[in-house]
């Protein structure tokens, strides 16, 4: 098992496992069909951030090179995810549901408003298997102002850079 900590302006993520040994010489992926959560705001949940993320997440290992697949006896591996935003999940929750945490501190700022804190959680499960193969947590601030799309792809590819294009 490895372990990474990397920090690109005001994200950190931590890294357990090499996700290129895990998916070697697999091709298919599918959504896991229990790990998905949301722990966002109503502002962010009433943006379709979650449906945002599923498709830019998609789009990225489809560039990688994998097949998605609705097919879950097809599926080579499966992604689960979670999403949160401090205001609905504190960091000693998302340490007790995903093991990982990156020390990124709260954001002290005049308007609390302006800046949360979010957290997004990738893991990789092979068939068969409870426990996933790689996980991922990255945190940073995000500005409701923001363009969500541009914002996620950027982040997507930041948390995948390491992995190999079969392409």
């Amino acid at each position: 098992m490895s372990e990474t900590i990397e920090e690109k302006s005001t994200i950190n993520l931590v890294t357990i496992g090499n996700i290129n040994d895990v998916v070697a010489g697999k091709h298919f992926f599918s959504w896991h069909p229990t790990i998905s959560a949301n722990y966002l705001n109503t502002e962010l949940n009433d943006n379709n951030t979650e449906q945002q993320f599923i498709t830019s997440l998609k789009n990225e290992l489809i560039q990688k090179g994998f097949i998605y697949t609705d097919n879950l006896t097809q599926a080579d591996f499966y992604i689960g995810y979670g999403l949160g935003i401090d205001s609905a999940i504190s960091d000693q929750q998302i340490l007790n549901k995903t093991g990982l945490l990156t020390g990124l501190q709260p954001l002290n700022t005049a308007d609390e408003q302006e800046k949360n804190k979010a957290s997004v959680f990738i893991a990789v499960f092979l068939p068969n298997q409870v426990n996933a193969s790689w996980t991922i947590l990255a945190q940073g601030y995000t500005n409701t102002d923001d363009s969500r799309k541009d914002a996620m792809n950027e982040l997507l590819q930041f948390m995948f850079h390491s992995l190999e294009s079969k392409i």
